[in-house]
């Protein structure tokens, strides 16, 4: 059993008033649109990747940091001997307990990952879909950071699925009318589509809406404040909890980084040798 000494999940000992508006927004954003996340993640492509990633070291401990519905904890479990998994949002750790609840190795519960204080040590440390990106000043995310690197174990590793824009798309973002995508999600008769609108301005700080639309009726539509990561900052902040950025991945085929053309920023970041 993994023992924690985790805060209230809704960020009532996070940074006061600040800690707990922040919280709340993020809870309701996925309070609204939980019921679309699985489809729309569907033909992510990232299921090997994340298997890899827990197939080192043999009998490799993981920490998977806003594990939202259990989606990417289930292919971590795949390859991993232990993974405990957890998310701000009750809700969706609902969801993940029914998805995963038959699988063995697995635990979770629901945290703040700026309060995150656990018993065990882990081999590899995981965001998945950059749950940072919710976190808008710089103090919370140098606690987040930090906590993930107190957590891993010697010789252990960080993996952040960063939120990042290659620049074409950047350029968008800041227009006026903002970056517009538009998914179809399921298929056929029924089929499920997401419009998102992006709009982003100064320090690489978003607001994005999203509807959830099927033949035609709106079904969901929500919205949330994020901040895109600069590898820059990557740096400075990994670096002030005694982390060394060692890899940097374009794709999930984990194919090399490019700032030009590369569609994803993953990170790999390890402990500083002392």
């Amino acid at each position: 059993m993994v023992g924690t000494r985790t805060r209230d999940p809704r960020g009532r000992s996070a940074g006061g008033r600040h800690g707990r508006r922040l919280a709340s927004e993020v809870v309701d954003y996925y309070r609204h649109i939980a019921a679309y996340l699985d489809l729309e993640l569907a033909d992510r492509g990232d299921a090997d990747f994340w298997e890899w990633l827990a197939s080192e070291p043999p009998g490799c401990r993981v920490l998977e940091i806003g594990a939202g519905t259990g989606r990417a904890t289930a292919f971590l479990a795949r390859s991993a001997a232990r993974v405990v998994a957890f998310d701000l949002s009750l809700e969706l750790i609902a969801m993940a307990r029914r998805r995963l609840g038959a699988l063995p190795g697995v635990a979770l519960f629901a945290g703040d990952m700026r309060q995150l204080s656990l018993t065990a040590k882990f081999d590899l440390v995981v965001a998945v879909d950059d749950p940072f990106t919710h976190l808008l000043a710089g103090r919370d995310r140098n606690r987040a950071i930090r906590a993930a690197a107190a957590h891993l174990a010697p010789g252990g590793r960080l993996v952040l699925d960063a939120a990042w824009l290659p620049l074409r798309r950047r350029a968008l973002a800041e227009r006026a009318e903002g970056l517009v995508v538009e998914r179809f999600r399921g298929g056929g008769a029924g089929q499920l589509r997401v419009r998102e609108e992006v709009r982003c301005g100064p320090g690489r700080r978003c607001h994005t809406r999203l509807e959830y639309r099927r033949d035609g009726t709106l079904l969901a539509e929500a919205s949330f404040r994020s901040r895109l990561w600069s590898l820059a900052e990557l740096r400075r902040r990994c670096r002030a909890a005694g982390l060394e950025i060692v890899s940097l991945w374009g794709a999930y085929d984990r194919r090399p980084w490019s700032r030009q053309t590369s569609s994803r920023l993953i990170v790999e970041a390890r402990a500083r040798a002392r």
